[in-house]
């Protein structure tokens, strides 16, 4: 059995372009892993909490310490990293603002990426993640089209994936777009767009 992690941060709702391409790659998964839990999380609904100077205290502190478990300012990290640490694929939908992520989604990478519980550095002084062995989806929505080319920067995508990669140490990452949501008469065809899935 699969557990599969939706993480959704579009503040339309059901009306979300990036949080039904999320969908339609879970119906996807499906049909591979007929038995499968899925486990939602709105982040609209239950939006992660801000950086304060606490929290970034808090977020230095040796996961050895006595008592680390129960420091207030991690309570929303550590079931963070539970509901990671739980599942096998992880699905996370975004839509596109000004070129990168929902800040929703920005508080919840935030709240992840902590030293010595998502990442160490190696004897060379270089980050090393600490969590594999998962798979991610990024399903992606945005009003304009993604310029082609191999020159051209995915702000979005690529932030993600240098984040997972780099701070966490997931690697299996793939990408799926729905573009073009803000043109006259867009309608979404969610499996033109994962054709290659």
């Amino acid at each position: 059995m699969k557990t599969i992690l939706h993480i959704t941060s579009s503040a339309r709702a059901e009306e979300s372009y990036s949080t039904n391409l999320g969908k339609e790659i879970i119906n996807l998964l499906k049909v591979a892993y007929p038995l499968v839990v899925i486990d939602t999380w709105d982040l609209v609904q239950t939006p992660p909490p801000l950086y304060t100077s606490e929290m970034i205290q808090s977020f230095y502190i040796s996961p050895a310490q006595p008592g680390y478990s129960e420091i207030n300012e991690l309570k929303y990290a550590n079931e963070l990293l539970t509901r990671l640490n739980s599942a096998d694929i992880i699905i996370i939908s975004t839509p596109t603002y000004n070129f990168t992520v929902s800040a929703h989604l920005k508080a919840w990478i935030d709240q992840l990426v902590r030293v010595g519980v998502t990442y160490t550095y190696n004897e060379t002084g270089n980050r090393v993640g600490l969590i594999s062995n998962k798979k991610v989806y990024l399903a992606i929505a945005s009003g304009g089209l993604q310029p082609k080319g191999n020159l051209v920067k995915d702000y979005l995508a690529d932030y993600i994936k240098d984040v997972f990669k780099t701070y966490v140490g997931i690697t299996d990452i793939d990408t799926y777009r729905i573009e073009g949501t803000a043109f006259p008469n867009f309608l979404p065809n969610y499996r033109e767009d994962l054709k290659d899935f």
